[in-house]
């Protein structure tokens, strides 16, 4: 459980990266940038890699649905403190 609640906090700090380096980009874009990184981050065994992009593109797409709701759909310039960050992985679900 304690992997899982990184990789949902790297999931919010990888989205808002994506929010200030891949201006001009689509949603879509930016999306599957950010899972790439976080497949590059994170290393399953190989049993698992088939479905590595699908359970983290629903973690990067759950961490998107807490950062909106958290500065309404604008979120490309804000910075978190720690305990901001641990209150929104909390938030980021997915059946996990």
């Amino acid at each position: 459980m304690e992997k899982l609640k990184q990789i949902k906090k790297w999931a919010i700090e990888q989205v808002l990266w994506a929010e200030k380096e891949l201006r001009g980009k689509t949603g879509a874009e930016k999306r599957v940038a950010v899972v790439a990184k976080l497949d590059d981050m994170i290393k399953l065994p190989n049993r698992l890699e088939w479905v590595d992009d699908i359970i983290l593109g629903i973690i990067v797409d759950n961490a998107c649905k807490a950062l909106n709701d958290f500065a309404g759909h604008k979120f490309g310039n804000i910075v978190l403190t720690g305990k901001q960050e641990e209150d929104l992985a909390k938030k980021v679900e997915g059946g996990f």
